[in-house]
């Protein structure tokens, strides 16, 4: 698929970076926790005179910064980062729990390898576009709660196509494999005090910081890799 594809495949790292430690600890967590927070939320609307129903929709726009897995990235890129784009929504089946969709975007030029000779040179234009269906659990418990944490784990794939000088272009779909993600997000609207007394609103604004990690592979090359995302999330009913 990519130029690096002509390096023989070798043992899959065993490395356990820390943002996969990081991921994983999360979704235990939050597994664990999932019922007690359930637990709290009902508590806490049935001490209400109005019980807290959080908006049903939510959209995301969201940016920031790629780490792919494939191998040799930096020798053909000049780095071994990349910028990445994505777009989300979901819906929200209980007030903490969340099933989504996103699709991302990134482009990366780099130099390309003469099949002759195996020596660098010429223009490449790799592009990837990841495609994730995710389920999240969210800690939101009540209409004026500022800070909500959230971890999902998802199913993916990926569409990617590659273009090198004096050669014939590379592109298809990856296999499905998984993601993980995690973040935190602040709540803008509660920043406003008039919208803030408002219990019942059904619109509201985060910014947010997210990590994710996923792999999907293609002819055993991996095209995943590590995220770190600043996004804006807008809810509605």
């Amino acid at each position: 698929m990519s130029s690096n594809c002509r390096y023989p495949q070798v043992l899959e790292d065993l490395r356990v970076s820390g943002l996969r430690c990081f991921l994983c600890c999360s979704m235990v967590v939050a597994s664990v926790m999932a019922p007690v927070w359930a637990a709290d939320d009902t508590n806490q609307t049935q001490s209400e005179s109005t019980s807290y129903v959080a908006p049903r929709w939510a959209l995301e726009l969201k940016g920031g910064q790629y780490q792919p897995d494939l191998e040799l990235y930096d020798t053909f890129y000049g780095d071994d980062k990349n910028s990445y784009w994505a777009i989300a929504s979901a819906y929200r089946l209980t007030n903490w729990l969340e099933l989504g969709a996103e699709l991302a975007y990134s482009n990366d030029e780099g130099t390309g390898m003469f099949a002759a000779n195996g020596n660098l040179g010429g223009r490449v234009d790799y592009t990837l576009m990841p495609l994730q269906l995710f389920l999240n659990v969210r800690y939101d418990a009540s209409p004026d709660q500022l800070f909500v944490p959230y971890a999902g784990i998802g199913i993916v794939s990926a569409w990617y196509q590659q273009k090198i000088d004096q050669q014939p272009n590379r592109e298809g779909r990856s296999d499905i494999g998984g993601s993980a993600r995690a973040g935190i997000q602040l709540q803008l609207t509660h920043l406003d005090p008039s919208v803030a007394r408002n219990k019942s609103s059904k619109f509201k604004t985060y910014v947010f910081l997210e990590a994710q990690v996923f792999s999907t592979r293609v002819d055993g090359i991996d095209l995943g890799g590590e995220i770190y995302l600043l996004g804006l999330r807008f809810e509605y009913e």
